[in-house]
């Protein structure tokens, strides 16, 4: 088992920090790694089909691709969630908060209120984006919303960061399939909602614990 003996603090900016590692029994290697806040991810599908939902999207530009991708709503927690969280229960703790960084990231980019569906939001998985590099995770969630599309055709203004571009639309996720399997979150998110049981969209109690 690794076991870390310092980190050092090699660059900061506004989205990542990278730092230098060094372990005790990996003599004479100093890994460098990025760490970041994790990110979250909702899926929002209303109740038509089972096998080909209408979802959310987003089309919005990535600077680092320096292209526009379209995906399901995503943002990052910020750190103000993280701050004070328990001892005991730390893990159903930092559910929670991401499962609410996921549901205020898909409100603030579509503008679409989900109500009292947001007691209905499901976590289909968690995962590391980049094992090799990044120390952060991403967790995808789902919920299902049969008034979907009345939600959408009322939404209120989008609330967005400076110089953030989000275009909101709604498409059956089929037909947006070779758009999201070109973005590697969107690949994960296709993967998990196909193998997540035919209630799980509705009610987050179906979802399957995660194995410890």
């Amino acid at each position: 088992m690794l076991k870390k003996t310092k980190e050092t603090t090699k660059m900061k900016t506004p989205v990542f920090t990278v730092v230098e590692k060094e372990f005790d029994n990996v003599p004479n290697f100093k890994p460098v790694g990025l760490n970041c806040n994790d990110w979250c991810m909702l899926i929002a599908a209303d109740a038509s089909s089972r096998e080909n939902p209408v979802c959310v999207f987003v089309e919005q530009t990535r600077w680092g691709a320096e292209a526009k991708t379209i995906e399901f709503p995503c943002g990052t927690v910020e750190d103000s969630e993280m701050e004070d969280l328990p001892f005991e229960g730390y893990d159903d703790a930092l559910k929670e908060v991401r499962k609410n960084a996921a549901i205020r990231e898909f409100e603030e980019e579509t503008g679409i209120d989900l109500g009292p569906y947001k007691e209905r939001v499901g976590l289909l998985g968690t995962f590391n984006p980049n094992p090799a590099y990044f120390n952060n995770h991403m967790s995808i969630f789902c919920v299902k919303v049969p008034d979907l599309l009345e939600r959408f055709q009322n939404r209120n203004k989008q609330n967005l960061d400076e110089n953030e571009d989000c275009r909101v639309f709604v498409d059956r996720v089929l037909n947006r399939y070779w758009d999201l399997s070109s973005h590697a979150m969107g690949i994960a998110a296709l993967q998990k909602m196909a193998i997540t049981p035919v209630d799980a969209l509705e009610y987050c109690e179906a979802i399957p614990k995660q194995p410890k």
